[in-house]
């Protein structure tokens, strides 16, 4: 039997660092999003997980490996809400109704929680040129998932205004200072009010062949 077989408590290894692991994650979000990840050290979020310092570097190597974790958890998590949202189009789409849908859809698997809206769009900014390459390539890869979308969401021959991936990038930087000032809004608005205000620019950045 390996080590990734073995039983502990009726529980396998694996399913049990599987577990850790979330914990850890979980607690990095809550006081990353609470405090700030600068004002937190490795040890905050041991504590917060309730769990050591030895199991943590059993899962990571620096506190900066946990917020690129749960950065990336909460991305992956929005990417699913996204495809979720697009499965559920139907043929000939109105874009001003199926782009509705995606940006909620995407917002929402953020923004419903305020601590991964803060660590998403704030408190990965800046921590170090890693990180800002990491959001980088994140920031591109939703550029070409919102491109694969373009049809899906307005029907065949459509296409993105512009060339390369300026419009996307616009998007995004869109969404990113929007999300940004609603985290520092008192009181905070609804999601449904960013929505509002972001879907006739992503409509806007479509283009629609004439058939």
């Amino acid at each position: 039997m390996t080590i990734e077989g073995r039983q502990y408590g009726g529980r396998a290894v694996t399913e049990r660092k599987a577990e850790r692991r979330q914990r850890f994650l979980d607690a990095a979000i809550q006081i990353f999003g609470e405090r700030g990840y600068a004002n937190c050290s490795l040890a905050d979020v041991c504590t917060a997980a309730g769990l050591s310092k030895r199991q943590f570097y059993e899962e990571f190597q620096t506190r900066e490996d946990v917020l690129v974790a749960a950065y990336d958890q909460i991305q992956d998590q929005a990417a699913v809400a996204l495809a979720d949202a697009l499965s559920a189009v139907e043929p000939d789409p109105d874009p001003t109704e199926t782009v509705t849908q995606a940006l909620s859809a995407f917002l929402d698997s953020i923004g419903t929680d305020p601590f991964r809206a803060k660590v998403a769009f704030v408190e990965v900014v800046g921590v170090s040129e890693r990180m800002e390459q990491h959001r980088r390539e994140r920031r591109h890869a939703w550029i070409s998932i919102l491109y694969r979308a373009v049809e899906p969401l307005a029907g065949s021959g459509a296409r993105v205004r512009g060339a390369g991936e300026l419009a996307g990038s616009a998007l995004i930087g869109a969404i990113n200072g929007l999300a940004h000032e609603w985290l520092l809004s008192v009181p905070r608005p609804p999601v449904t009010d960013l929505v509002e205000v972001l879907v006739p620019m992503a409509v806007s950045l479509i283009v629609r062949d004439p058939s």
